[in-house]
Order: C-alpha cells, then structure tokens, then sequence
C-alpha cells in the first residue's frame, strides 16, 4: 500500500494549538506550489544542482507530512541530481502529486 501523508507531525508540532496548526498548513498550501515549480524550472534548464537544492527544501515539507519512504526518495534523488542524473524524476514527481492532492483536501 503506497504511503499516504498525514497531518501527525503537524499536530505533534502543534500541541493543540489550532491557530498555529492552521498558520502552518496556511504556509505549506502557499510554499508547495512555489517550491514544485522552482523544481520544476530548474529541471528544464537542465540545471540540476539547483532541483537537488529544490528537493532538498521539498524533503522538509516531504517530513511534515510523516511520509518516511518519500523523504528517503528524496535523499536518493536528490543525491542523483547532485550527479547530474535524474532518473527518479517520476519517482518524485509521484510523491508531490499526493502531497498537492492531500493539501487541496484540507
């Protein structure tokens, strides 16, 4: 069963306060997109150093989201990209998908 993201560490992050809880989403529902399509451009310049810095920022959020198996993708890729390879781009690409899915829910 494919890893789904979760609001837990938010909550743990949170400790019951709502505001600060919806401050955060708030935040991460403006950064994610922002963020994918940096990614996104570095990736059709060919500029890979820059997407390993990008995946690197999106690992955080990749984090928040108790996704344990997407941040070891992350790393993975990232590393890739440091080589000038980017062949886990699906990959990834697979775990932003459902991450943007789950943040348009909330």
């Amino acid at each position: 069963m494919p890893e789904k993201p979760s609001l837990d560490t938010i909550k743990k992050i949170a400790s019951g306060d709502n505001k600060f809880e919806k401050r955060l989403l708030s935040i991460i529902r403006r950064e994610l997109p922002q963020e994918i399509e940096q990614l996104n451009k570095n990736f059709a310049a060919f500029n890979y150093i820059k997407a390993a810095e990008n995946v690197h920022k999106l690992n955080h959020k990749i984090n928040i989201f108790g996704l344990e198996e997407g941040s070891k993708t992350a790393v993975k890729f990232e590393n890739e990209l440091r080589s000038g390879n980017c062949e886990m781009k699906s990959e990834f690409e697979a775990i932003l998908e459902e991450m943007t899915r789950f943040i348009n829910t909330l």
